[in-house]
């Protein structure tokens, strides 16, 4: 009796802690497959937003260069679409409907890019696509989020995976998960910040003492003048040398790095309470504008702004003064306080770069040929941009309309004035 008193418990310590572990593998399976399904998704979700943007921008063009390279992007990104959802479990039926969908649009720009159909068919059978990207991006959206918080569909999910080996499983899981991280949190800087860290080592103005630096605060912020300050030198691991000044008066505490070699201000920051207070955006700009004329910064033009709840946030871009074009290389990012128009930060390690401009020949184009006849340009100037050999070239800069189905669609299109290259195309 004993004996089988022993083996019934047994039995049931075995059961328990054979069932605590199938568990807890289910949870961890449930979790790794929330993981990888919600990364396809999001993968699907911007794959399908840059779809929608290139099929708009491929009617905008009647010049074959310029059309190709919006075709090459549409039937890029249709073949890239299809191959992640294929690696999503959802309705098979949709599924179908959708790689068939996809499928046929890549044909029809292979098709048109290839010469064997014609830029007025493309246009006649994609101005609806257009418009039904448009309204499926919403629809996705909302499906797809309502399909990632029920649980039934990870359950759904494990009882397809049943049938397979689950040690191979997890490990095919784990690789997809570590693929993930490697490929959305990158260790390494951009070659573009790398070159901007270059150049400002490479900076050949002489260098100043702390003492230098201070004048040069007290020169920039003279409101600055009978504050306390405390002024430290960068680490030795930073990629470029300057002193940082830290300040405090009153309500106001803040700082300002500046460079070691020549004493360029890199960045300003202000912390202080906000008034509800403010005064119109005229006035703001007009101060911030004269502002930074006092700070040196005599070359700028305002290229953008934005707002929230306390101050208005302005993009700079410096004025090439030969022949009046943006370069949006050479930018300053600037804070100012609603209430009074104080400057209350300051970005300015681009403008300190000073991009290297090259002469550049500026043939004639008929924008009447480049462009679909429905294409309305509403504004024309030059700017600077760089090239995907990262060289900074001198465009065309349209801002153009295309009206589908009586919609209004804006574009800012970038065109190399020397190769009639189409730089960038950019929906606004």
């Amino acid at each position: 009796m004993k004996k089988l008193t022993f083996f019934l418990v047994y039995a049931v310590i075995v059961l328990s802690v054979f069932s605590y572990t199938s568990a807890k593998e289910k949870t961890n399976l449930k979790q790794l497959l929330h993981a990888q399904y919600t990364n396809q998704m999001a993968d699907a979700s911007s794959q399908l937003n840059e779809l929608q943007k290139a099929v708009q921008q491929s009617l905008l063009f009647s010049d074959p260069t310029a059309l190709n390279d919006s075709l090459q992007d549409v039937w890029r990104l249709s073949s890239d679409i299809r191959q992640t959802i294929g690696g999503i479990p959802l309705d098979r039926e949709f599924t179908t409907q959708w790689m068939n969908y996809l499928g046929r649009l890549g044909n029809q720009a292979k098709l048109t890019m290839t010469s064997e159909e014609s830029k007025t068919n493309w246009n006649k059978s994609v101005s609806n696509v257009a418009s039904n990207l448009s309204s499926f991006s919403s629809e996705w959206d909302v499906a797809t989020a309502h399909l990632l918080q029920e649980d039934k569909h990870y359950n759904k999910w494990l009882d397809q995976l049943s049938n397979m080996d689950v040690k191979n499983n997890f490990t095919n899981l784990s690789a997809t998960v570590k693929s993930y991280a490697e490929s959305d949190f990158p260790l390494t800087s951009s070659e573009t910040d790398n070159q901007k860290k270059k150049d400002l080592i490479a900076l050949k103005d002489k260098v100043i003492s702390e003492k230098e630096a201070l004048a040069r605060f007290k020169e920039m912020f003279p409101q600055y003048e009978k504050a306390t300050i405390r002024i430290e030198q960068s680490e030795k691991t930073a990629p470029y040398p300057f002193y940082h000044i830290t300040f405090h008066e009153g309500i106001r505490l803040g700082y300002a790095d500046i460079t070691k070699k020549g004493g360029h201000l890199l960045s300003f920051l202000v912390e202080r309470p906000v008034d509800k207070s403010t005064l119109s955006q005229e006035e703001l700009i007009n101060k911030a504008n004269k502002q930074m004329k006092d700070l040196g910064f005599d070359d700028l033009e305002i290229e953008a702004s934005r707002e929230n709840t306390m101050a208005w946030h302005l993009n700079y871009v410096r004025i090439n003064p030969s022949n009046k074009a943006k370069v949006y290389a050479d930018g300053v990012q600037v804070k100012i306080a609603k209430d009074n128009g104080e400057i209350i930060g300051i970005n300015g390690m681009e403008y300190i770069q000073k991009e290297t401009l090259k002469d550049q020949p500026m043939k004639k184009i008929d924008w009447k040929t480049f462009f679909d006849k429905n294409v309305e340009i509403v504004e024309e100037a030059l700017s600077y941009s760089e090239n995907d050999k990262m060289e900074e070239r001198l465009c065309y800069e349209l801002t153009v309309v295309y009206y589908n189905k009586n919609v209004p669609l804006t574009f800012r299109v970038l065109v190399d004035t020397e190769t009639g290259e189409i730089i960038k195309n950019e929906k606004l």
